[in-house]
This record gives C-alpha cells, sequence and structure tokens, in this order.
C-alpha cells in the first residue's frame, strides 16, 4: 500500500491542531484507526482526518484527554451498536457534548442521559484507579497473546495498566515530570520495551529535557534498530541540539528502513540546508512534497524550494565585481 498522501501522526496532529501526545493517545486506544503501519510507524487516512478533527473539537472546547476517553467508554457501554462512535455520522459533536442525530433532533444517549463533559473534582483520583489502559490491552491481542497465559500475570498486569492510566493522565494535567515518573515506573515493573522508552523519550522532550530525551530514544532503538518513528525523534533532538552531521545520518538512517517517511524528508532537508548542501536540501524538499503535498508543512517546503531557486539564480550572475573585492582585501 503506498503511503502517498496520508498523514503520520506528527502531520496529523499540525492538521487538527492538537498535541501530538494527543494523536497517539487516541491512536492507542482505538479512538483513531491506522489504515497502515511500517515499522512500528502507523499512517492515517482522509477519513480517519474527520474523526480526529471531532476529536480535537471536544479538546479545544475544553474537554481534557481522560474526560474525552470516559465519555467515549461510556457511549460505548450505551451505545454498543454504534462501533466507532466518532466515525459514524449519527454522533454529533455539541460543544462539549456528544449527541446522537435522530433525523432533524439530538437526543441524549442513553435515553435522559447526556454526556456531560463536566468532571467533578471529586471524581478525578477514583477516575485516575478505575480506568483501564487499553494500551495494556491492545499489545496482547496484537501479540496473539491466550487468555491462559495472562492469569498468572494478573497483578502485575493491572499494574502496568495502572501506570499506563497514571502517565497518560499525568501528560493530560501538563505534569510531564510525574508522567515521565510513571513511564520510568513501568520500565521498572515490566522490563525494557521499546515503546515505553519512545514514550518516556516524548515526555521528556516536551519537559525540554533534551539529553535524556535523546538518551530513551537510543535506548527504543536498541531494543528495536526498526523504530523508524524514534528515529526520526532522535534526528530532530539531535539536529536541536546542534549535532548537525549526526542528525543527518540518524535522518538517513531512518530513510534507508523507510525511504517514504515524509516527515524525516522534510526534517533532512531542513538539516541540510543549515548544513549549507542546498542540492541535497532540494532533493528531500522534492521528495517530501511528492509524499505529502497536502501535509501542513506543505508551504514551507515550497517556500524553501522558491528560495533555493533565487539563491541559485542570482548566484549564477557574474561575480567579477565581488571576486575583485575580496582580492583587493589584505590578507590575515
Amino acid at each position: 500500500m503506498t503511503v502517498c498522501r496520508l498523514y503520520t501522526p506528527a502531520m496529523l496532529a499540525e492538521l487538527v491542531g492538537v498535541p501530538l501526545a494527543a494523536v497517539r493517545r487516541w491512536h492507542r486506544q482505538g479512538a483513531i484507526r491506522a489504515v497502515h503501519e511500517v515499522r512500528r510507524l502507523p499512517y492515517f487516512d482522509f477519513e480517519e482526518v474527520a474523526v480526529a478533527r471531532r476529536l480535537a473539537e471536544l479538546l479545544l472546547a475544553g474537554c481534557s484527554l481522560r474526560m474525552i476517553d470516559r465519555r467515549l467508554a461510556e457511549l460505548a457501554r450505551l451505545r454498543p451498536e454504534i462501533e466507532r462512535p466518532l466515525a459514524d455520522p449519527a454522533v454529533v459533536v455539541e460543544g462539549r457534548r456528544l449527541v446522537l442525530r435522530r433525523g432533524d433532533d439530538l437526543a441524549e444517549p442513553g435515553g435522559q442521559l447526556l454526556l456531560d463533559f463536566d468532571s467533578r473534582p471529586e471524581d478525578a483520583e477514583d477516575e485516575r484507579q478505575s480506568v483501564l489502559s487499553l494500551v495494556r490491552a491492545a499489545r496482547h491481542a496484537a501479540e496473539g497473546s491466550s487468555a491462559a497465559e495472562h492469569d498468572g500475570h494478573d497483578e502485575l498486569s493491572r499494574l502496568i495498566a495502572r501506570l499506563e492510566q497514571e502517565a497518560n493522565d499525568w501528560e493530560d494535567e501538563g505534569e510531564l515530570d510525574r508522567a515521565a515518573d510513571a513511564y520510568r515506573a513501568i520500565l521498572m515493573a515490566a522490563g525494557p520495551h521499546a515503546e515505553t522508552d519512545f514514550a518516556l523519550a516524548d515526555v521528556l522532550y516536551r519537559a525540554g529535557d533534551l539529553s535524556a530525551a535523546r538518551e530513551r530514544y537510543y535506548m527504543a532503538l536498541e531494543l528495536d534498530e526498526e523504530y523508524v518513528e524514534a528515529r526520526a525523534s532522535l534526528g530532530c533532538v539531535l539536529a536541536e541540539t546542534g549535532a548537525l552531521e549526526r542528525a543527518t545520518a540518524t535522518h538517513e538512517g531512518a530513510l534507508a528502513y523507510h525511504g517514504d517517511f515524509a516527515d524525516v524528508h522534510y526534517h533532512l532537508a531542513n538539516t541540510l540546508e543549515r548544513l549549507e548542501r542546498t542540492d541535497e536540501a532540494e532533493r528531500h524538499f522534492r521528495s517530501f512534497l511528492a509524499l505529502a503535498p497536502e501535509s501542513p508543512w506543505a508551504a514551507s517546503a515550497r517556500d524553501r524550494l522558491a528560495a533555493i531557486a533565487a539563491e541559485r539564480k542570482g548566484s549564477s550572475r557574474p561575480r567579477t565585481a565581488r571576486i575583485g573585492a575580496i582580492e583587493a582585501e589584505p590578507r590575515q
């Protein structure tokens, strides 16, 4: 399946105007579904963009990510016939609420019950303890683990589920240090895991601890060298810290595993420009636009290509006067 005109998590987050962490959370929990995956990197089509926009409406209306999780679960319980509520045109986002469209009317799910996204403060701690993480269940399902294999690990599974939910909740509240502690506790309890190290690295990056984030991205890659999203993120951190040659090598490594990773072409092109390797930068900007012409970053890429063309045109003019000026300068 081609990945042209599909959206990576970073592109989708930029497109709908929400934090990247929100997109990853919605994907983990099944609210949005990848139509294709390459080496752990999910891709979303335009139908999933529409679902993400509805989730973004709720978020931007003032709902927390935890509130959205709880109310989607509540709607699923009340209306089990609706497989994916936000993909169903009968479900309407009305401010901070979800309601059902019935002809020209809007109805409350489950009769008189109206999904009110205003959670009471006293519910917050109970919510954190009671909401089970869908991440662990999805991971077990993907690995094809049998129910019998889980029986001996129920206590550990409950602990991991609780810690994952706490990490998500602390992220939601902007308590990134506490979220990082929760992810570290998961690693202590369950052992090394590439996706958990990646999640921890992202939290550390958002907290501004670039050095610690870099090391966790490295750890994720040590556990899974083909984890292209971790490799791409590592390249961005290296570029941000000024290690441009290493950033270039890291992004080129990501493309060696997944040559159609549009985000990497874009970030690599920007790094190559900083290194004054303009011809290579131009090539990667063009590759990016061929793969993702409707990306939120497409306008920026086109601007850079136009600037490169203008600079090249200007440099092709006769340089006699300039050469003379250089020769006239005293030698140091």
